[in-house]
C-alpha cells in the first residue's frame, strides 16, 4: 500500500504528539484556559481559509497566529473537501504553537451519507414514517418506478435552498409486518406523481445495491434530513441518537458506532491525535425535522413517535448516553463542547466541558432582548459543565437573504458587538466571530480592538477578574422588602396558581397538585414597579425529571403579566424576549436573573413556567426597580453593559473609588469614536445597548 505525503505527515505528527505532549496532554497549559481576558481565538474563517488552494502554509499561519486558537471543520461530515487540506495545516499549527488551542467542529446532529458511512447500517439514520410498496420492483440499476400507499410522505424541492428532494431508504418487512433495515437499499427521489401514487427514483444509491422487493412485504421511508450546507453539498442524514435506536448486526447503535469512529480519529495513531478536543454544532436534545403527516420514527415500527414513548424522549436520553460514551472514549484530557444556545439542543450537563453559543444571545437576537436568558445560559454551565470548563460565544447575527436558504450578516452598530464582547467576559466565556471586523488591506482577517486593546495588539490584556460581575440592580432596595429572601410563611399567600406551596427546606416548596402534570406554573402578584425597568432574582433548585438520568436539567421560565395591558408573558418565544426570559434549574441552588425594560403599569405579576411535575424550592425572589447594567473589575481595566434601551449611567467615583481609567485607543476602521484613548473620571454615560471597555492606568 502506498502512502501519500500528506498521510506520512500526518502520521508522523500524530506520533510525535501522542509521544511528546505536543497535543497538551495537560489542557491547563493551553493559553485559552489561563491567559487573562479577553480570551479570544478563530472560529471557522481558519478553515475556510486552509482549504484555499491560493493560500500558502505561511500565509494561513501568520493570520490565524494572532490568537489564543482555531476552530474548524478539518473533516468531510458536512463540507466535501474540508479534509483534503485542513487536516495537515491545523495539525501543523498545533505542532508549532503547542500553548493554542485547535478544535474541531463537527455537525452532530447528521451527516453527508457519502462520507464514509460503511461502518453505519441502513437502521442507523433516522426516516419519517413511511409507506408500504404495493407493487413488485425489480433489482434493476438505473431509474426505476415505486408505487407506494402514500405518495403524500415523499417530497421533492426540499433543504435549505429548496431544490434538494428526499432520499429514501427501502427495505423488506418481516413476518410482523416491521421495517427490517438489515435488508435494505438506498434510493434518491426523481419525482412523485400522486395521481398514480408512483415515486420515480434513482436506484443503488450511496454504496448500496438495488434489490428486488415484493409487493405489500417490502416498505420505503425518506430520511430525516438537514441542510444542504453549501453548493456542494449533499443532504444531511440524521443520526439515530434514541434508546430505541435499531441494533447492527454486532449489536451496536448508531450512538456506539459513531463514538468508535470518532475515537479512532483522536486517540494515538489517528489523524486528529494532536487535536484539543471537538465541538459538536447543533446535537439537538428533542429530535429534528417533520411536522404534520410525517415525523420522525425513532423505533423504525413505521409509525411517528418524535423519540417519546411513555412520556420519556429516548432521543434526548440517548445523545446524552452518546456524550457519556465518547467522554469515557477520550478521557478527560480531551474538550468536548456541543452547541447550547437553543431550548433544543443537548442537555448534557456535567459531561461536557461546555457550550458554544452561537450568536449571543441568539444568532437572531440582534437587538439582544434576550440578555437575561443568555446570562442565565452562560452562567449556568459555568457552573454545571465539567472540569476544565470552557464556554464560548461565537459572535453573530444573521439575517435572510435574497434567495431561499440565503442568509447575510445583520446591520449592527458598534455598539451592539461591545455588549456581546461585554457579556462574554463578564460569564467567564471566551469569544470566537464569525461577525469579522473591517480589516486593513494587509490582512486576511481583522482582529476586533476589544479583543487586543486596540492599536497595541495585547491578548489578554484585562488581566484576571478581580471579581464576579456586579449587577447594579441588586445594590438597589428589594420591592419585596426582603420578605421572599428568604421566603417567609406570610409571603406565600402571595403566590398562586394551580399548585401546592409549603414552607420547606429554608425556601417555598411548590410541588404539583395533581398526578399527571407536566409542567409547575404559577406567579407572584402585585409586584410593584415605578418605570419600565424590572429586575427578578431567583434563587432555585429542583428534583431532576423523572426517568431522565441526573445530568439532564430543566427549564424554568419567568415572566412577567403587566398590568397595563395583555399577558406577555403568553408571548415568549423561543429563547425569551422582552416578556418572558429562560434559566435551567438542577438539584443545585442557583442564582437566576430575569431583566424586563419595557413595563408598562405600576403593577405586574412575576409567572414561572417550569418544566415537569417534581418539586421545586426557591430559596430567594427579589426584585429591583432598575436596569440590569452590569461592571466587572480586572487587574488591568474595566468593562461595562448597559442592555437597556436607554442610556445608563456609571458612577465610577462612587463604584470603584480611586481608580483612573481611559478608553481604548482603537483602529480607524472600526470605532475610533468610542475608542477614543481618551481618560475617563467621574461618570460615564452609556447609550442603549451599549458595552466599553476600559484600560486601568
Amino acid at each position: 500500500m502506498r502512502c501519500s505525503w500528506k498521510m506520512m505527515f500526518v502520521m508522523a505528527v500524530g506520533a510525535l504528539a501522542a509521544g511528546t505532549g505536543l497535543r497538551a496532554e495537560d489542557l491547563n497549559k493551553l493559553r485559552l484556559l489561563q491567559d487573562g481576558y479577553p480570551r479570544a481565538f478563530f472560529f471557522r474563517q481558519s478553515e475556510g481559509l486552509a482549504a484555499q488552494q491560493k493560500i500558502s502554509y505561511p500565509q494561513w499561519e501568520a493570520c490565524f497566529g494572532r490568537l489564543m486558537g482555531i476552530e474548524g471543520k478539518v473533516l468531510d461530515e458536512e463540507v466535501p473537501g474540508r479534509s483534503a487540506r485542513n487536516i495537515d495545516f491545523f495539525t501543523k499549527f498545533k505542532t508549532a504553537h503547542p500553548e493554542q488551542l485547535v478544535m474541531l467542529h463537527y455537525n452532530g446532529n447528521a451527516r453527508d451519507p457519502r462520507d464514509h458511512t460503511e461502518k453505519f447500517f441502513a437502521g442507523h439514520w433516522l426516516y419519517y414514517n413511511g409507506a408500504k410498496i404495493v407493487e413488485d420492483v425489480p433489482a434493476g440499476a438505473g431509474e426505476s418506478e415505486i408505487k407506494v400507499d402514500n405518495p403524500g410522505l415523499f417530497l421533492v424541492e426540499i433543504g435549505r435552498y429548496k431544490n434538494a428532494n428526499d432520499d429514501i431508504g427501502l427495505c423488506i418487512l418481516d413476518d410482523a409486518g416491521q421495517p427490517d433495515w438489515r435488508q435494505s437499499e438506498q434510493v434518491q427521489l426523481l419525482t412523485v406523481d400522486a395521481s398514480r401514487k408512483v415515486l420515480r427514483v434513482r436506484r443503488g444509491c450511496y454504496g448500496s445495491s438495488p434489490r428486488a422487493f415484493q409487493a405489500g412485504k417490502a416498505y420505503a421511508a425518506a430520511h430525516v434530513t438537514e441542510g444542504p450546507w453549501g453548493d456542494k453539498s449533499n443532504l444531511l442524514w440524521f443520526y439515530n441518537y434514541s434508546t430505541r435506536c435499531p441494533r447492527d448486526a454486532q449489536g451496536r447503535t448508531c450512538a456506539e458506532v459513531l463514538v468508535d469512529e470518532l475515537a479512532a480519529r483522536f486517540l494515538p495513531g489517528g489523524e486528529l491525535a494532536a487535536f484539543d478536543g471537538l465541538e459538536f454544532d447543533v446535537l439537538h436534545h428533542n429530535v429534528g425535522g417533520g411536522k404534520g403527516k410525517r415525523s420522525a420514527d425513532c423505533d423504525a415500527d413505521g409509525r411517528s413517535d418524535l423519540g417519546v414513548f411513555d412520556g420519556i424522549n429516548t432521543y434526548g436520553i440517548g445523545v446524552l448516553d452518546f456524550c457519556r460514551r465518547l467522554r469515557e472514549k477520550l478521557g478527560p484530557n480531551r474538550l468536548i463542547l456541543a452547541d447550547g444556545m437553543g431550548l433544543a439542543n443537548q442537555r448534557a450537563f456535567h459531561i461536557l466541558n461546555g457550550i458554544e453559543s452561537e450568536g449571543w444571545p441568539d444568532l437572531r437576537d440582534s437587538q439582544i432582548r434576550d440578555w437575561s436568558g443568555g446570562l442565565n445560559r452562560q452562567w449556568f454551565w459555568g457552573r454545571n459543565a465539567a472540569a476544565p470548563v470552557f464556554n464560548y460565544i461565537n459572535h453573530k447575527f444573521t439575517a435572510p437573504g435574497a434567495k431561499p436558504g440565503q442568509v447575510k450578516m445583520a446591520d449592527v452598530p458598534f455598539s451592539t458587538h461591545r455588549l456581546v464582547f461585554a457579556a462574554a467576559v463578564c460569564t467567564d466565556s471566551a469569544l470566537c466571530y464569525s461577525f469579522a471586523p473591517p480589516k486593513p488591506a494587509d490582512e486576511l482577517l481583522g482582529i476586533w480592538d476589544e479583543l487586543q486593546k486596540g492599536t497595541e495588539k495585547q491578548l489578554g490584556w484585562l488581566g484576571q477578574p478581580l471579581g464576579p460581575s456586579v449587577r447594579l440592580a441588586e445594590q438597589q432596595p428589594d420591592v419585596l422588602g426582603g420578605r421572599g429572601n428568604p421566603v417567609r410563611d406570610a409571603f406565600l399567600r402571595r403566590l398562586s396558581g394551580g399548585v401546592q406551596f409549603s414552607l420547606d427546606a429554608g425556601g417555598v416548596k411548590i410541588a404539583a397538585a395533581e398526578s399527571g402534570a407536566s409542567q409547575l406554573h404559577f406567579r407572584l402578584a402585585g409586584v410593584p414597579c415605578n418605570g419600565p425597568d424590572l429586575f427578578v432574582s431567583v434563587t432555585a433548585r429542583g428534583t431532576r425529571l423523572k426517568d431522565y438520568p441526573p445530568e439532564v436539567a430543566r427549564l424554568m421560565w419567568v415572566g412577567i403579566a403587566d398590568h397595563g395591558g395583555p399577558d406577555l408573558a403568553a408571548k415568549g418565544g423561543a429563547q425569551g424576549d422582552a416578556a418572558r426570559h429562560m434559566s435551567w434549574l438542577s438539584d443545585q441552588q442557583f442564582t437566576s436573573g430575569f431583566y424586563f425594560s419595557e413595563v408598562k403599569s405600576r403593577s405586574v405579576d412575576v409567572e414561572w413556567t417550569i418544566e415537569g411535575a417534581e418539586p421545586v424550592w426557591i430559596s430567594s425572589i427579589r426584585v429591583y426597580q432598575h436596569p440590569d447594567a452590569i461592571y466587572r473589575e480586572f487587574e488591568h481595566g474595566l468593562v461595562l453593559a448597559n442592555p437597556s434601551p436607554r442610556p445608563y449611567t456609571f458612577d465610577l467615583e462612587r463604584l470603584l473609588p480611586g481608580r483612573k481609567f481611559r478608553r481604548l485607543k482603537g483602529s480607524p476602521q472600526q470605532d475610533p469614536v468610542a475608542n477614543n484613548g481618551a481618560p475617563v473620571a467621574g461618570k460615564i454615560e452609556l447609550q442603549p445597548r451599549d458595552g466599553i471597555f476600559l484600560v486601568k492606568q
